[in-house]
């Protein structure tokens, strides 16, 4: 009987040991500062309404929140971030520059089927958070081929 106890304990403590070991390295590596761009997407992409509006700060902020109380409920909002995010390929931050401990500037390009969008966005540091707080318009460049298409020389 003391035996199967003393098993139990170890079987117990081995699993623990396992869990930790195969936990998700998110979860020990300190946070980037352009972690809010990848977080704004996959609240994009996933409906959450909070959290996309928690990766926001100042009139970007503000400008949401009226498209919010614009929109007839929730449900229109989130389709509305939905569709914002939906036909996004790929993503690139490509040139972060951190202005000083409280200002950040990354170069985002976005991937569609069709076209490719670069734009700038500036991270201002809120209460120890890093939240968007300006989206400059896309340059967009079209593609010759689709994304994904075959291309086949003749």
């Amino acid at each position: 009987m003391k035996s199967k106890i003393i098993i139990s304990i170890i079987v117990v403590v081995v699993l623990i040991g396992v869990v930790q070991l195969t936990a998700p390295l998110v979860s020990r590596v300190p946070a980037r500062t352009e972690d809010v761009i990848w977080k704004m997407l996959v609240a994009g992409r996933t409906g959450n309404v909070q959290q996309y509006l928690d990766c926001f700060s100042g009139a970007s902020l503000d400008t949401l929140q009226d498209t919010r109380k614009q929109s007839k409920d929730d449900g229109a909002f989130r389709d509305y971030i939905r569709r914002d995010v939906q036909d996004i390929k790929s993503m690139s931050i490509i040139n972060g520059r951190q202005e000083d401990p409280a200002k950040a500037v990354f170069e985002v390009e976005m991937v569609y089927a069709d076209r490719n969008e670069d734009q700038t966005y500036s991270l201002h540091k809120t209460q120890g958070t890093w939240k968007i707080v300006e989206i400059s318009r896309p340059v967009i460049a079209t593609q010759p081929v689709r994304y994904m298409d075959t291309v086949v020389k003749e």
